[in-house]
């Protein structure tokens, strides 16, 4: 198969595949870091959800993490996600939820630049953390879009459904 060099071809692939053929494609990807640097937008202390595509079948987002960022710990409204890491490194953290409410951390996983992930609900929730001092972007692809999800308040110890928003817009 061939390596995927560019944006547009990543977004021509992803709109002629049907959803099982997804993580090959995204294993296929070549994309140059100062590709996506194009597209994206930061923030000093957090990360960024920059939309690169969306569709009624998938959105394709670019996430931009200042360096020790972490999300809360999520679901994913019920949609299958795979995450390519495009720069830098993150930690994916794994839970899955006891009959009393708590959350048990199951899996650490370290994303290298290259590294491809997978995570749906039925696999339990996770977080996603830069943990380097220097900034990461990570290329997240969910089929379908998500437009609100559960997300783990600390404070209350509860999931609370939380709307989705993008920081930037690019298709």
């Amino acid at each position: 198969m061939e390596e995927i060099n560019s944006i547009k071809e990543l977004i021509n692939e992803i709109n002629r595949a049907p959803k099982e053929e997804f993580a090959a494609i995204f294993k296929r990807i070549s994309i140059s870091e100062d590709t996506f640097r194009e597209l994206a937008q930061w923030k000093e202390d957090g990360y960024t959800r920059n939309c690169i595509a969306r569709t009624d079948e998938y959105e394709l987002l670019l996430l931009c993490w200042s360096p020790g960022v972490e999300t809360p710990v999520h679901g994913h409204g019920g949609q299958d996600c795979w995450v390519y890491c495009a720069q830098g490194e993150v930690m994916e953290l794994r839970f899955l939820q006891d009959a009393q409410g708590d959350l048990i951390e199951t899996e650490k996983l370290i994303l290298k630049k290259g590294e491809l992930s997978y995570m749906k609900d039925e696999l339990g929730f996770h977080s996603v953390n830069n943990v380097t001092k220097k900034p990461a972007m990570t290329v997240h692809l969910y089929a379908l879009p998500i437009d609100e999800c559960k997300v783990y308040n600390v404070e209350d110890e509860l999931f609370e459904r939380k709307k989705m928003e993008y920081d930037s817009k690019v298709g």
